[in-house]
């Protein structure tokens, strides 16, 4: 095997492994929101929502701009951080955004 293929299986290989790991990341981030683990469930949703996931970024968004209300004191609310995450998942595409963010501009 040439350098070249070698490099390109190596290439292939790891963007493989990276795609495969982020469903196996937003099952963890799942598993923890509905085992009650908030906080640990929000930093997986932003960390993928960081990477471009516009269903974390929709749940992040939906619990930040929850906060405490729902979520426990664990969770603060932030409606900025909240707008943001949602106007991301909107943009790729997540109905449930558009919904919030209107509902959240008729709020004002």
């Amino acid at each position: 095997m040439s350098n070249t293929h070698l490099i390109c299986a190596l290439f292939l290989s790891a963007a493989a492994s990276s795609t495969s790991a982020e469903p196996a990341l937003i099952e963890t981030a799942h598993q923890a929101y509905h085992q009650g683990h908030y906080e640990r469930s929000l930093a997986m949703y932003e960390q993928l929502a960081a990477q471009g996931n516009g269903e974390a970024a929709e749940r992040a968004g939906y619990m930040l701009m929850q906060g405490s209300n729902v979520y426990g004191t664990r969770v603060t609310q932030d409606l900025v951080r909240a707008c943001a995450l949602l106007e991301q998942a909107a943009a790729s595409g997540r109905p449930h955004a558009h919904f919030v963010l209107g509902m959240l501009g008729s709020a004002d």
